[in-house]
């Protein structure tokens, strides 16, 4: 099974890929952040020294905090160390940009950026307008071994109708927020396949990876609150974030429950940026993807946990793991929301979702 763990990139945790590699992990991800986390490639540069199969990528980096030239060298060299398992995940910067207090990328200027990145790692020469020029670019010298632009996949995480639509005409796959729901994952794997026959590439040719969060309990008698405090914390909330514009547009697919619940929680996530007590977003984010934030607590309900994570015992993992197989996905992902338990989840998901793969 081709299975990919996420999580922040964190310097002193790099033995974690490694970890992953052992315990049957095919795909390791790290995010960026440039005041949330340490730096991704750096990251990646040492786990490549320290590994020998597990595929390693951004998951995800961005178009606005480095220029496309500059990212296709990134990961160009991280392809040098590793060559031939080497990934690049890419999305709008939800977390790095809204945490520095700017918006997201548009989609126009992911495509663009994912446009010339592509083309680049081709081996191509492709025109970037930059501070208003419009220039060509390609490698310079791939002979000598400074890089190595070749046979590097392109992961895309979205969000939304119009992502999955642009995707579709780049991507090898596609990242998605998703947990063990069937109506939901079907009706993703719809609008990809939809908008790959738009974009006239065969069918099939851009896979479906879903991103869930991830808690095995830790002995007789937990629950889903457990999951929250000992495992995934704030991290269904992030699924809503991504999820609430589309579920809103398929209320009458997914049922108002889960569309209501889900908005409400995105909601409260944010705040209303029009309130006097609207918190600096400095705040707002200092927390994010370090656990549970108890400001959370009472807006993550066991409905979202249900529909966002894959959490149970060893048993309830497996059969949830394989009802998300069955109902469309291509690779299964689980981001680890909390770094200080990380090697504990990633034992964990040797020893329940691959252990019988």
């Amino acid at each position: 099974m081709d299975f990919c763990i996420g999580t922040c990139a964190k310097i002193d945790q790099v033995g974690m890929a490694r970890q992953a590699e052992d315990v049957g992990v095919t795909h390791f991800g790290v995010g960026e952040g440039p005041l949330l986390f340490s730096d991704p490639y750096q990251f990646m540069a040492i786990a490549a020294t320290q590994t020998s199969s597990i595929n390693l990528g951004t998951m995800v980096t961005n178009p606005l905090t480095r220029i496309s030239p500059v990212t296709a060298n990134s990961v160009a060299t991280l392809n040098a160390l590793a060559p031939g398992r080497t990934f690049m995940g890419i999305g709008t910067a939800n977390n790095a940009l809204r945490s520095m207090g700017h918006r997201p990328a548009s989609i126009k200027e992911l495509e663009d950026h994912i446009r010339v990145t592509k083309a680049l790692l081709n081996k191509e020469r492709v025109w970037h307008e930059w501070r208003g020029e419009n220039r060509e670019k390609e490698f310079l010298d791939t002979d000598s071994g400074f890089y190595n632009p070749h046979d590097v996949p392109i992961w895309v995480a979205c969000g939304g109708p119009k992502g999955i639509k642009m995707a579709a005409k780049y991507a090898d796959a596609i990242i998605y927020c998703l947990g063990p729901n069937p109506d939901m994952i079907k009706l993703i794997k719809s609008e990809i396949e939809k908008a790959v026959a738009e974009a006239g590439r065969p069918e099939g040719s851009v896979k479906l990876i879903s991103l869930s969060w991830f808690y095995k309990y830790q002995g007789a008698g937990e629950t889903w609150e457990d999951g929250i405090d000992k495992g995934f914390g704030s991290g269904p909330i992030s699924s809503c974030l991504t999820n609430v514009g589309l579920m809103n547009e398929h209320v009458d697919e997914l049922g108002a429950g889960i569309v209501e619940t889900s908005t409400k929680a995105a909601m409260a996530y944010l705040g209303d940026p029009n309130a006097a007590d609207q918190p600096h977003y400095l705040e707002t984010w200092a927390k994010y993807l370090r656990g549970l934030d108890p400001k959370h607590r009472p807006i993550i309900t066991q409905e979202l946990v249900d529909y966002w994570c894959l959490y149970g015992s060893a048993e309830d993992l497996q059969e949830k793991s394989q009802l998300m197989l069955d109902a469309g996905v291509d690779m299964l992902s689980v981001f680890l929301s909390n770094p200080f338990t990380a090697e504990r989840d990633i034992a964990d998901i040797g020893s329940t979702i691959l252990a019988n793969a």
